[in-house]
């Protein structure tokens, strides 16, 4: 487990393994030490996760194989974050993909680049879509349709400390 701090948000990777299904119960512990909040209690529904105790904190974490990104903000601000394996490859073109779920002017943007760069910008939007969708907990069907380039409400963050063979990006509202 790694902790870190920036003077916007707190955060920890958390190495998961194969048991995914403790995920939950990792992120629970760890923001119970973090912010010192024994009695406090990690509540999940269908649109995220939020932590219930002695303070106000925005929250989100993601997860991929093998390690859980989580981040919070001590001030309650609101958070998102997504995560990616930095080889990560799609299954499907990623032109037919975007022309399926982006934007039009974000699908025709990627059409234009060379082959080489197509994954590489499909996925560092993906990222940012997938962190909006937790941050306004309106889900992906909100928020990949819209143009990132056209929302004057967002701002994103890339974090300075990355474990080895990831890519992640946080999203705020800008103030």
């Amino acid at each position: 487990m790694r902790f870190f701090r920036t003077h916007r948000y707190s955060g920890a990777w958390l190495p998961v393994g194969d048991a995914r299904g403790i995920t939950r119960l990792k992120v629970e512990a760890t923001l119970r030490a973090a912010l010192s909040d024994p009695a406090g209690k990690l509540e999940v529904d269908r649109s995220g996760p939020r932590w219930v105790g002695t303070r106000e904190i925005g929250l989100s974490y993601a997860h991929d194989e093998d390690t859980v990104f989580l981040v919070w903000t001590q001030d309650g601000c609101a958070v998102g974050v997504d995560l990616e394996s930095a080889n990560r490859r799609p299954r499907h073109p990623v032109t037919e993909l975007a022309t399926r779920f982006f934007h039009r002017s974000e699908s025709d943007a990627l059409e234009k680049l060379p082959e080489a760069l197509q994954i590489e910008a499909f996925l560092n939007l993906w990222l940012k879509k997938e962190a909006v969708a937790k941050l306004t907990r309106k889900g992906l069907v909100y928020s990949l349709p819209l143009s990132l380039a056209d929302q004057a409400a967002f701002e994103f963050e890339e974090p300075a400390l990355l474990p080895d063979g990831k890519r992640a990006v946080l999203a705020f509202y800008k103030k």
